[in-house]
Formats: structure tokens, C-alpha cells, sequence
């Protein structure tokens, strides 16, 4: 009986031994992949992104005419989301991430919209915490009387607004999109409103109207641009879209986490960290240039009570 009981003692100290090997090989594993997805943040080596502030001052000029005045926010939606999948190898803390549209208007009452939000059906399908159907509307209202309409990127929260407007067909006359951006199969393009569109191609920078110069960075997805605009004060802005979608993304050059980047929106990761080391110089370079990012409620914020920008889109 004793050489029984010393036997099941010692299959029990064989079986508990290795539960314990497979509970740490686990917790191994389970800690490389919470690095792997959510801390990870190697910057490349060797590479650059060509972010030369002088030759799209030098674009800004390119056309003449005078410059925009007012630069206007409308912010259409809210989400709480974990810092750290934002910014990668940061904290567990919420913030919040806005959805927003910017109007330029211009000497004589033309406008540029860059972004247009999106609606609160395709709001709702991205889990958004707060949707504003007045500000929707605005930003409706502003594309029927914009002359130009761009987009930081092909994705809904920035073209949305575009898309699902009643007037669509009329709009793309006077929208400008580059090949990706209008080509991207992910989009829901209503039935026959593309056609006789011609999107815009075109090789580093972009005059569009004076003092603003779309800034071709493809990365966050393949049609990603910045946009570049010099007010007629002199004030400088970069909007960044979700080349950097926080403005911590630049200050701490931590991009978004791989779970965001590789396995949600499918970026090409060092493109967007090439990207963002450059916009890191340029901060320092030139810290007056207003950067601002693609969805940041605080910054967003800041730059209101800076008077960069002016909140709401008001005639």
C-alpha cells in the first residue's frame, strides 16, 4: 500500500510539474503577444520620409491669389478608446478620439473642405460614443458650397461625409482625390456615381489654391496625403490625418499599435514610422507650424483656444 500511495504522490508531482511548465509557457507566450501587439514601437533604422518644409513653402506660392483667413473645425463625432492602442507602448487610459472636418474660407467666400466626417449609420458601425447629426448636417451644408473638397485619406471617417451625400454626383466635380483614394474597393462608390470622374495624380507635392499643398504620403492606407496650408497671417498648419492620429503619436514618435495597424487598418508600418520620425523633426525644427493631427480631441481643443482654429462651420 505504501509503494502505491509513493507512486500516485509522485504521478501527482509529475502532472502538477508540468501544469506548471504549461501555465508559464503560457504566460510566456500570452506577455510576448501583448508586447508584440500593443508595446512594440522599433523605429527603422536606416530610410526616410522626404518631408522638405522648404519646397512646400515654395508650392504654397505657386498660385497666386490671396490666401485663407479663417481656418473652422467641425467635430462630428466622439470615442473612448485605450491609449495604448493609439499610441503604442503608452498607458491603459482612455482618450478621446474625435472625427473632424476643417473649412478654409478665403478671401471672397471660397471654401476648401478637407475631411468630411461621415454619417451616423456608418457613426454607428464604428462604435462611436457620441455622434453629432447637427454637426453632420453643417458639414453637409459646407460641401454643397465648397470649390474644392479633398481628403486626408480613403477611409470613412474622413471620406463618409462625401460619400453618402444626396448631391454626390455634383460634389466630384469639384472634389480632388488621387487614384488610391478613388479606387479603394473597401468604399460602398453609389451606384454609377463615379463615372466621368478623374482622379488626380501626382508624384510629392500638390498646389491646390494659394498658400495650400497636398503632401502625398501613402502609408496608413495607399492614398494617405498631408495637407499644407499657410494662412494669410503667415500661420503655417500640416493636417496630418491618421498619419499621426494623436498629437502624441509625433512628440513621443510611437505610432499606432500593431493590433491597430497591422490587423485593423492594415498600414504599412514602416512607412508610417518613417513618416512620423520626420514629423518628430519638424516639430523641432519648426515649432510654430500648427500639426495637427487626424483624431485628437485634446489637440483639437488646444488649437480652438489658440485661435488656430474656429469652432463650428459658421458663415
Amino acid at each position: 500500500m505504501a509503494a502505491i500511495a509513493t507512486g500516485s504522490s509522485s504521478i501527482r508531482r509529475r502532472w502538477v510539474r508540468r501544469l506548471g511548465i504549461a501555465v508559464l509557457a503560457l504566460a510566456v507566450l500570452l506577455a510576448i503577444a501583448v508586447y508584440w501587439f500593443f508595446y512594440d514601437n522599433r523605429l527603422p533604422a536606416s530610410g526616410s520620409y522626404p518631408l522638405d518644409i522648404a519646397a512646400i513653402r515654395g508650392a504654397a506660392s505657386r498660385l497666386p491669389g490671396e490666401e485663407a483667413r479663417t481656418i473652422q473645425v467641425e467635430t462630428v463625432s466622439h470615442s473612448l478608446e485605450p491609449r495604448i492602442a493609439m499610441i503604442a507602448g503608452t498607458g491603459w487610459d482612455k482618450i478621446d478620439l474625435v472625427r473632424n472636418s476643417y473649412r478654409l474660407i478665403f478671401p471672397g467666400g471660397s471654401t476648401i473642405l478637407i475631411d468630411t466626417g461621415f454619417d451616423a449609420k456608418d457613426a454607428a458601425a464604428g462604435k462611436v460614443d457620441r455622434f453629432d447629426e447637427a454637426a453632420h448636417r453643417r458639414i453637409l451644408a459646407a460641401l454643397d458650397g465648397a470649390t474644392h473638397i479633398v481628403v486626408t485619406h480613403e477611409h470613412l471617417d474622413h471620406i463618409g461625409g462625401l460619400l453618402t451625400s444626396p448631391h454626390l454626383r455634383a460634389l466630384l466635380r469639384r472634389t480632388i482625390l488621387n487614384p488610391e483614394q478613388f479606387a479603394d474597393t473597401h468604399l460602398a462608390w453609389p451606384s454609377g456615381s463615379r463615372a466621368g470622374f478623374r482622379p488626380t495624380a501626382y508624384a510629392a507635392l500638390l498646389p491646390i489654391a494659394p498658400g495650400v499643398v497636398l503632401v502625398r504620403a501613402p502609408g496608413h492606407t495607399p492614398g494617405s496625403q498631408m495637407i499644407y496650408v499657410r494662412r494669410a497671417d503667415g500661420q503655417e498648419y500640416l493636417f496630418m490625418g491618421d498619419t499621426a492620429s494623436s498629437a502624441d503619436n509625433v512628440r513621443l514618435q510611437r505610432i499606432r499599435s500593431r493590433l491597430v495597424t497591422d490587423f485593423m487598418g492594415h498600414d504599412d508600418r514602416r512607412a508610417v514610422m518613417l513618416q512620423t520620425m520626420a514629423l518628430h523633426r519638424l516639430a523641432a525644427a519648426e515649432p510654430r507650424i500648427a500639426l495637427v493631427p487626424g483624431h485628437d480631441a485634446v489637440a483639437t481643443d488646444s488649437f480652438v483656444r489658440q485661435g488656430l482654429l474656429s469652432r463650428g462651420f459658421r458663415h
